[in-house]
């Protein structure tokens, strides 16, 4: 499975403390290992800055698909699917996450 976690940094932080800070390398390690203490080694998870895109990357598909669908970011994508428009906490990644395996999202 693979998880994608999209945000820009040009984006406006949530004042609330209502998310994650998704580019945090120490944010996303711990997500990796809750996802593998979770679901197993079978769980890829990336995060993707949208500002750092260059116009010929593969990822344009993802900025191209927030700027049709007017998404908000950070946008969780699951087996790209979008899954989370918004800001989302780890709960919330772990939960979605499982609701895709139940699914059979494999």
């Amino acid at each position: 499975m693979e998880i994608i976690i999209l945000g820009g940094s040009t984006q406006v932080g949530c004042q609330a403390s209502c998310g994650e800070d998704w580019s945090s390398p120490e944010t996303l390690a711990l997500a990796r290992q809750r996802t593998s203490e979770r679901f197993g080694q079978g769980i890829r998870l990336q995060y993707l800055d949208l500002a750092q895109i260059g116009p010929d990357e593969p990822a344009q598909q993802w900025a191209q698909l927030v700027r049709d669908r007017n998404l908000l970011l950070p946008l969780l994508l699951i087996d790209g699917e979008p899954r989370i428009s918004g800001q989302f906490d780890l709960r919330q990644l772990l939960d979605a996450i499982e609701a895709a395996l139940e699914m059979g999202a494999r």
